[in-house]
């Protein structure tokens, strides 16, 4: 077995939450929680992440940015 030996930050995550919603048009909180759900167990999958490695926390970090991406999505519409 290949170690990939790949790795993220919490701002990774976030970013790419942060585009697969622009992409996807979410506007709702509800929505966005669940792209963040997608997008864990996406890394869950391909091994990146594993039960054990604090991916709960790492939900409710992201989570609690719920706030950031409305400000990207508020300078979006405003351009």
């Amino acid at each position: 077995m290949t170690d990939l030996n790949l790795s993220y930050t919490p701002e990774d995550i976030f970013d790419e939450i942060t585009a697969r919603c622009l992409e996807a048009g979410v506007a709702s909180q509800n929505a966005f929680d669940g792209m963040i759900e997608e997008v864990i167990e996406n890394h869950r999958s391909v091994g990146e992440m594993h039960d054990d490695s604090g991916t709960e926390d790492m939900e409710e970090q992201m989570r609690g940015r719920w706030s950031d991406y409305q400000e990207i999505l508020n300078g979006l519409n405003q351009s």
